[in-house]
């Protein structure tokens, strides 16, 4: 999902987190930057529309249940 961000500076040129920003504006779709921006005060906007859902899962924030490890082998204790 793309989002808008807004630097406090509005004449900021540069980079922070990996995102570009002219003139104090930027867009990035990574989730890692976004959670960056708003923990440090920078103004995030949603912007565009959520990726289609393709029916594959209820919701698409959820994520498919991890498949169990295999338990390591154990040695049978010699008896006497």
């Amino acid at each position: 999902m793309k989002h808008k961000i807004s630097a406090p500076v509005s004449e900021f040129n540069g980079q922070v987190a990996g995102v570009w920003f002219v003139n104090g504006e930027a867009e990035t779709d990574s989730e890692g930057a976004v959670a960056y921006f708003e923990r440090h005060g920078y103004t995030v906007e949603r912007v565009g529309s959520a990726p289609a859902d393709d029916g594959d899962q209820d919701d698409g924030d959820k994520q498919a249940p991890a498949e169990p490890k295999p338990k390591p082998a154990t040695r049978a204790a010699k008896g006497g």
